[in-house]
């Protein structure tokens, strides 16, 4: 009887097949598995950049609690500040001045308290018929939101806000390629405002756009960015460490 031996190389590819069919073959390796989840399907794909970013600021908005990482130039003051809104009008944490000082601010129904080292306070009442409190930097020390001394807190917290800081009639928008925020995808889209100014937005990619970070040059130039937004669903964002462009 006459036997045929099989050649090498035929022997192993039907034993790559037998395995492949069997389920018995290596795993798909993690460059495999990031292509099959890169193609999730984009939830803002064919939406109007106009509408998606306007539903951004409304959803942002109606959150029920949001915190704000801010920078903001307000007059001849370079402000930063860490904050949190709650409701429609509460506002409150920590805010620094530029070369002046550090302080808190509290806002809410129509009233304003804050506090701060002697540099902010300084700052606040720079104005020469404004009268230095003699309580100290250790007290709080209340206002209302119509007094002009504190107009630019005032502005700080509505700067921040964004049913507020929504750009009026924003024209040109148009959206760029995706950023990442902590391993996950942000649609970026870009316009400018009824100035001139050059505006960025950063929008969470869901099905609920909810605003990430909003970022404008001009006068008033100055960012805001949106973590531990709490919607209906809970929150849907933690602290960022960057954003890329």
């Amino acid at each position: 009887m006459r036997t045929t031996t099989m050649p090498a190389a035929a022997t192993a590819l039907a034993l790559a097949a037998l395995l492949t069919a069997t389920g018995c073959g290596p795993a798909a390796g993690p460059a495999a598995r990031s292509s099959a989840a890169s193609a999730k399907p984009d939830p803002l794909a064919g939406r109007d950049p106009a509408a998606v970013l306007r539903a951004a600021y409304e959803e942002t908005a109606k959150a029920e609690r949001k915190n704000a990482a801010i920078t903001r130039t307000i007059g001849d003051r370079e402000i930063s500040a860490a904050l949190t809104f709650e409701g429609e009008s509460g506002c409150w944490g920590k805010v620094t001045v530029a070369r002046a000082g550090t302080g808190e601010i509290l806002m809410e129904d129509g009233r304003l308290s804050f506090k701060g080292d002697e540099g902010f306070l300084r700052d606040h009442f720079r104005d020469p018929t404004a009268s230095y409190p003699d309580s100290g930097r250790a007290a709080w020390i209340d206002a209302r939101t119509s007094d002009p001394s504190v107009a630019h807190l005032r502005t700080l917290c509505a700067a921040a806000r964004p049913d507020r800081a929504y750009p009026a009639e924003p024209t040109g928008v148009r959206r760029e390629p995706d950023a990442r925020q902590n391993g996950k995808p942000v649609a970026v889209f870009r316009s400018k405002a009824p100035d001139g100014s050059e505006i960025t937005d950063h929008v969470l990619l869901d099905a609920v756009p909810y605003l990430v970070k909003h970022a404008q040059q001009g006068p008033d130039a100055g960012s805001v960015e949106y973590t531990g937004v709490r919607g209906p669903a809970g929150t849907v964002s933690q602290t960022p460490p960057s954003l890329g462009s």
